[in-house]
């Protein structure tokens, strides 16, 4: 099976080496196919696009050349005064999904089928689609196209993490101002119920054995999200293995062509 590869595509105006993706398809593909938006982790300080070639094309070799995928960057904190803060990690998330669905002329893009996008995070990258799709954004007009969202080991409550784990306020104060946390969290925006993402279908992955994030992160965010209203919520709690040794496992690639295809 080949795979056709492009680097460094930027979905913003401008030289930053933050605000590009890399897209992966098919090199003979049946039809037009779903988009699979891969938001890395790395605490929001930490991670690049070049780090999970390995995860793109074992998902497109597991769904036999039926998904494309795109992995983006995002502009990461320091401890910086001037370094990114949130919303901005959000905000370029969403740049990017806006250029994929938008943009005609990216390598792939004629297999794309833009209706269906579907947003799989990891850690950091979990908490960023989960609040893309949670949280109203007046200037983001591609919701509909997203047709669920797959979250990995995701960070959904803050203020709950930082009481079991005060050491990763090192983190969490790079990435966020304390006024934020709540209405940063996942959790606590799925209070209310978003009618524009009422026909997104979510499913929300923790390994049990994931020594970073503890599985209470997702079983009580996909309990808020049924209590909530929305209608297809799946939760899976299993040994997939460490925090970031779950991504190289074949299980979790099958599992999110599953959810997709």
């Amino acid at each position: 099976m080949k795979i056709q590869v492009h680097e460094d595509i930027s979905y913003q105006y401008g030289t930053s080496q933050r605000h590009k993706f890399d897209i992966y398809f098919p090199q003979i593909s049946p039809a037009v196919v779903p988009l699979v938006v891969y938001i890395h982790g790395g605490a929001w300080r930490t991670g690049d696009k070049s780090e999970f070639r390995q995860i793109a094309k074992g998902i497109i070799s597991a769904s036999q050349n039926r998904l494309v995928v795109a992995i983006i960057n995002y502009e990461l904190s320091t401890r910086s005064a001037d370094s990114a803060r949130h919303p901005e990690h959000l905000n370029d998330a969403m740049a990017a999904v806006r250029f994929l669905v938008t943009d005609q002329s990216y390598p792939g893009r004629s297999i794309v089928d833009h209706n269906q996008v579907f947003l799989v995070g990891h850690s950091a990258g979990a908490h960023l689609s989960a609040l893309m799709t949670l949280a109203p954004h007046p200037h983001f007009a591609q919701l509909g196209n997203i047709k669920g969202v797959m979250g990995i080991a995701g960070i959904y409550n803050i203020p709950k993490l930082l009481r079991a784990n005060p050491e990763y306020c090192d983190f969490i104060d790079m990435a966020f101002h304390t006024n934020q946390h709540d209405d940063a969290s996942p959790h606590c925006v799925a209070r209310t119920f978003h009618d524009n993402a009422a026909h997104v279908r979510f499913m929300v992955v923790n390994s049990c054995t994931d020594e970073l994030v503890a599985p209470v992160q997702a079983t009580d965010f996909a309990a808020r999200l049924v209590n909530t209203g929305y209608k297809d919520v799946t939760l899976v709690v299993k040994d997939l293995g460490s925090h970031d040794g779950a991504l190289l496992n074949q299980e979790l690639w099958n599992m999110i062509v599953r959810f997709i295809i």
